[in-house]
């Protein structure tokens, strides 16, 4: 029979027609439960759609004699099974068993049922096609085989749950699967020598895919329990180690989300009476969606690390820059996306300084049923170095509200009160190691939308005879089908402009519209700093230029900060300008030897003990950037940390020297603290340094603030000037000012929210906060500033008058006032 005439033949069966049209209506019944917004309850009526339609499919073959025995049975039987498996899934969005499957685990299932249905016309196919089918009927095996093993201990709930509509029956249809298979083996496959291979071949493949990954999994265990078990220092806590030295392949991030996003078996495995998976859960150290995926589960029932799961989120945090992921959370917020951001900006190149303003709307597609519903927004900005947040609002009924600064603590207790018990609107950002802040902003509603507005004031990166505008990006809710509007706005005419494509040109304010992205950038040609100054409250500020000024150094011993962005090269030249050098390992300093050096070079990140250095006067410190480690905070349980702490009691800064790259997390934030006389050079600039003794200068003092990405210095006179540059210089003055002095000469926090108060700065001991009332504010003591900048502002010149600016003012009116009112009567 030829191929055209067999296709006729089998497609005249309209019971096999119906039954694929109802896969069609089922699966668009499935999916819409994930495409729409959909609750719970609606999520059960689906799947009882599904489960009737099924059961009408079955009453349907038995009234048309379809389910007896025969090839005419077995075609319209597989489209059953079809509809079952369906269901079953369906039925899993409700009463949840497993978690939501892992992309490659869902397509080999729908393959498996899609080569089931193949069988009904497989003499149409050539001997290639047919034993490629053979080959996924071994696959289909293992696959049901797994799923039967993980439903075996709940067949007997399954039986009582049979009396309840037949609705516990579900948990039999990966049996079913399996007695579909050998019926089809055992008519089409088994006696034909070449299709048996096929079909073995198709076992024997997962089996070879299983080893593999055990194999990969165990040597992985391996390795973090022996990481986990032997750090290298003491003072840091054990997954640190960890984090440092385990191998960053897919199957190591596997298994440090087995349990925590990953499903897997029960500890009592088959004879854990309560079930072999564990039940989906919400896990509290990691928010993530969670997976079911078979290697896992098979995987971690055959070995386990001895990690704890809050230990292993941390590990995640460091390797996969999963911090996001691991902010402890007062509501849900899985529900959430961003949907629109405005970027409005203002620059001034002549000061090699911009402020930006960031207007974001993040909108809940958690049905809108109840106030449980209610999800927190957290959002992680990332800002150039040496810049600082400078205002927040947040739309309450349909008008914007302005932030409050107050320390730390009052408002994080305000915000745990507010949103923890009470469910009611704030919003407040926290500062954040490593040039971070974080934004909370509570409640969205289901089906609703709140919008948030914060402002940043940054330098202009300078690069060469270049002054460079990066944007400000953020994680947090997904933005991938968020929409952006960007305005950027020149207070001074710029020369030689660069930016992307999406931009358009009005004089000069540049404007682009369409989807939001994170990194881009815009560069000017650097005009060199111009005459500018703010006063406020008896003092001024300017800005100068940076120019990089040697002192004098004696340095005695070299340490090395040794890390995986190292090159063996690079050691070999530094060895060559023959200092005494030290590689921390093993809880000790040891000679850098070139095998000590191969050794710790493996190494992800390093994390240099700085408390551990006896002559800090004469020690230099070498390292090499690597964004990746755990940031200082990261550490706060450890012996690490304290010893850190307490050697920012210590007077004077430890030279640190980067060969190049970004500084990791953990000195980035000891950087911003002060505590180096920081440099960047090669190691032939180095040695020219050594030669004459010398090494740059550190030219910050209590009137004087050095940002060398931006190549200026802004600068504070105790008098009264008339000003023509906005109050971002007295805002970026005491940012820096204050982390200056948070270092080594640890000046109080009192002390620190004098000076944010006054320039209105986020800072480590201050925030900014949104409360729904005045007698929020007034209950948990939250007072405003009146002698401040108060929230920043685009467009704002910044020029604040002075005190006695303000009486001349009041008494001008007030004369302005008495002579109408004497010409009215005179008239």
């Amino acid at each position: 029979m030829k191929n055209r005439q067999y296709f006729q033949m089998v497609f005249r069966d309209q019971h096999l027609w119906v039954g694929l049209a109802l896969i069609v209506v089922s699966l668009g019944c499935y999916f819409a439960s994930g495409i729409f917004d959909i609750n719970a309850g609606d999520t059960f009526s689906l799947f009882w759609v599904n489960y009737v339609l099924l059961q009408m499919y079955f009453v349907y073959l038995w009234w048309g004699g379809n389910l007896k025995s025969g090839r005419r049975g077995r075609n319209t039987f597989a489209v059953y099974l079809t509809l079952c498996l369906i269901s079953c899934f369906s039925l899993n969005r409700s009463i949840e068993i497993f978690y939501i499957s892992a992309d490659w685990w869902a397509i080999v299932l729908g393959l498996c049922c899609i080569n089931n249905m193949l069988y009904a016309v497989k003499d149409a196919f050539p001997l290639k096609v047919r034993l490629l089918m053979a080959f996924m009927l071994g696959v289909s095996t293992c696959c049901f085989l797994y799923l039967t093993f993980c439903l075996l201990p709940g067949c007997v709930l399954g039986a009582v749950g049979a009396l309840f509509f037949g609705i516990g029956l579900h948990v039999f249809i990966p049996l079913l699967f399996l007695i579909y298979t050998y019926i089809l083996v055992s008519k089409y496959v088994w006696f034909r020598k070449k299709h048996r291979y096929a079909y073995l071949s198709g076992i024997g493949f997962v089996v070879i895919v299983l080893a593999v990954y055990t194999t990969i999994w165990v040597n992985a265990v391996s390795i973090i329990n022996r990481s986990y078990s032997l750090p290298d220092n003491k003072d840091l806590p054990a997954w640190e180690n960890v984090a440092r030295k385990a191998p960053g392949n897919p199957v190591v991030e596997r298994l440090l989300k087995a349990g925590l996003v990953y499903q897997t078996a029960r500890s009592g495995g088959l004879g854990d009476m309560d079930g072999f998976l564990d039940m989906p859960r919400r896990s509290s150290f990691f928010h993530a969606d969670q997976l079911h995926d078979p290697l896992v589960v098979i995987a971690d029932l055959i070995c386990r690390p001895y990690i704890s799961e809050e230990d292993a989120a941390m590990v995640l945090c460091t390797m996969y820059d999963s911090r996001q992921e691991t902010q402890k959370r007062l509501w849900n917020g899985d529900r959430l996306s961003t949907i629109q951001v405005r970027t409005n900006a203002d620059l001034w190149p002549s000061l090699h300084l911009a402020y930006t303003e960031k207007v974001i709307n993040v909108y809940s597609a958690a049905p809108d049923d109840n106030a449980w519903n209610n999800e927190e927004a957290i959002y992680t900005f990332h800002l150039p170095e040496g810049s600082v947040v400078t205002s927040l609002s947040l739309w309450i009924n349909g008008r914007e509200e302005k932030g409050i600064l107050t320390t730390k603590e009052k408002a994080d207790s305000a915000y745990q009160t507010v949103v923890g018990r009470e469910a009611r609107d704030p919003a407040v950002v926290h500062w954040q190691e490593g040039n971070t802040v974080k934004v909370r902003v509570f409640p969205v509603a289901g089906h609703s939308s709140r919008q948030f507005k914060i402002g940043i004031t940054s330098p202009l990166l300078q690069q060469g005879k270049q002054l460079v505008y990066s944007n400000i990006w953020f994680e947090g809710p997904d933005a991938t089908a968020a929409r952006e509007d960007v305005q950027l706005n020149f207070q001074e005419a710029p020369v030689g402009v660069e930016l992307p494509g999406m931009f358009s040109r009005k004089d000069n304010t540049f404007s682009s519209t369409g989807p939001y992205e994170a990194a881009w950038q815009v560069s000017c040609t650097d005009p060199g700093v111009r005459s500018n100054l703010f006063s406020f409250n008896g003092n001024s500020f300017f800005v100068a230029p940076y120019r990089k000024e040697l002192g004098a150094a004696t340095i005695k011993t070299i340490y090395l900060d040794v890390n995986q962005s190292w090159s063996i090269a690079e050691f070999r030249a530094i060895r060559q300008l023959h200092y005494p050098m030290m590689i921390f390992a093993n809880n000790e300093w040891k000679p850098a030897t070139e095998e000590l050096f191969q050794r710790m070079q493996q190494d992800r990140y390093s994390l240099f003990p700085i408390y551990k250095v006896a002559d800090r006067a004469s020690a230099l410190v070498i390292t090499k950037g690597n964004v990746m480690s755990p940031g200082l905070e990261d550490l706060a349980t450890s012996r690490f940390y304290e010893e850190v702490k307490r050697s920012m009691d210590t007077s004077g800064r430890l030279l640190l020297l980067n060969l190049g790259g970004e500084l990791s997390p953990y000195l980035r934030t000891l950087k911003e603290y002060h505590l180096f006389r920081y440099a960047t050079a090669d190691v032939n600039e180095l040695s020219q340094w050594m030669s004459s003794k010398q090494f740059p200068q550190d030219l910050d003092n209590d009137h004087r603030v050095v940002i060398a990405p931006a190549g200026i210095t802004i600068n504070m006179e105790e008098n009264a000037g008339v000003s023509n540059a906005p109050d971002h210089l007295m805002r970026l003055f005491a940012y820096n000012h204050v982390m200056q002095k948070m270092g080594w000469q640890q000046i109080k926090d009192d002390d620190v929210l004098t000076t944010a108060k006054e320039a209105y700065i986020v800072t480590p001991a201050s925030s900014l906060i949104v409360l729904e009332t005045k007698q929020d504010y007034e209950r948990f003591n939250i007072k405003d500033d009146l002698n401040s900048l108060k929230n920043a502002s685009v467009k704002g010149k910044g020029a604040v008058p002075e005190p006695h600016e303000w009486a001349l003012i009041v008494l001008g009116l007030v004369c302005i006032v008495w002579f109408k009112k004497k010409r009215a009567v005179a008239i």
